[in-house]
């Protein structure tokens, strides 16, 4: 008689226990269960606004930074047109209209000059040491030949 009324207690107290933890379990399921609302990030649209200079050129793979004067090299880029000072080896030759063939993910850039036809060029965009950079490739004339130049922005 006296080890039942012992057990009976504990039995007791286990089972308040046993409840306690079922109910956490089941209060944690609900709570984890709860769906998350997932945003997508969105890219924003790549800027080209502003003047642009050249910081280094290739011709086939060759180096032409310090074979030719760049320095003088401008292009303004506005919201849908170009400017250029300075020619240079270039994809087109006189002022006109630009694009991306996607304003988020820009794989290619369009030239349409006043007096020519549209010239693309594909596109890179990396930063480099902090700094935007635009990489555009082209053959302005002969196939054989093709430029890479580096642009970035002018101070």
């Amino acid at each position: 008689m006296k080890l039942e009324a012992f057990t009976n207690p504990i039995k007791k107290k286990n089972m308040i226990v046993s409840k306690t933890i079922i109910f956490l379990l089941l209060a944690l399921v609900f709570v984890a269960c709860k769906p998350e609302m997932l945003v997508t990030p969105s890219e924003s649209t790549k800027n080209l606004s502003g003047n642009w200079q050249i910081i280094k050129a290739t011709r086939n793979g060759t180096d032409l930074t310090t074979r030719f004067d760049f320095s003088k090299f401008r292009i303004h880029f506005t919201d849908s047109s170009y400017t250029i000072d300075s020619l240079v080896p270039f994809i087109v030759s006189h002022s006109g209209r630009w694009s991306f063939d996607d304003p988020q993910y820009p794989f290619t850039l369009t030239f349409q000059a006043t007096d020519s036809s549209a010239k693309t060029s594909p596109l890179q965009y990396p930063v480099t040491g902090g700094q935007r950079n635009v990489i555009i490739t082209f053959s302005p004339g002969c196939s054989l030949n093709t430029y890479q130049y580096t642009l970035q922005k002018a101070n």
